[in-house]
């Protein structure tokens, strides 16, 4: 490949990184300036998600949704209960089965992360069509679909 090629091209996974950055440093910014006990929105996502749930929540369940690996997963949960964000609770008497549950505080963090959220999805899509917004989310979640194929693909290959 020559390096015109690569220079001519849009790099989808460099664009992404980029907005990814950028959404959520807009988003955790204007949690810092909501209220200066909740400084970190770097896992707002999850909390989110487990204040949704219906059913019981265990760690092992979630490496399939967000896509962490497990030693990954296993920091970012100390970290929220180390933060008082969540508590692991015993099921049914076995020790060894914990549930995650939302705290007060998680709860509460939950309410104003989303509402920054929106805030900032409001902005960043204003003069965009609600058309041209499905494309955009069928085009990255089919990109982020590939994105997992390869992965199999590539370990495939390894062990040809």
């Amino acid at each position: 490949m020559e390096k015109k090629e690569f220079d001519s091209r849009t790099h989808l996974g460099f664009l992404c990184g980029c907005i990814d950055r950028e959404v959520r440093h807009a988003v955790s910014r204007g949690v810092k300036e909501t209220d200066a006990d909740y400084a970190s929105f770097k896992h707002g996502w999850i909390i989110g998600y487990f204040v949704r749930q219906t059913e019981p929540i265990f760690q092992k369940d979630l490496e399939k949704i967000f896509h962490f690996p497990k030693s990954t997963l296993a920091d970012i949960i100390q970290g929220l209960e180390k933060d008082g964000m969540i508590e692991k609770a015993a099921v049914d008497g076995d020790g060894r089965k914990k549930q995650i549950i939302v705290t007060e505080k998680g709860r509460k963090y939950n309410e104003l992360t989303e509402a920054k959220i929106m805030e900032v999805e409001d902005y960043i899509t204003k003069g965009i069509s609600e058309d041209d917004m499905q494309t955009v989310v069928k085009v990255l979640e089919q990109m982020r679909v590939n994105a997992t194929d390869y992965k199999s693909y590539i370990q495939l290959k390894k062990e040809d």
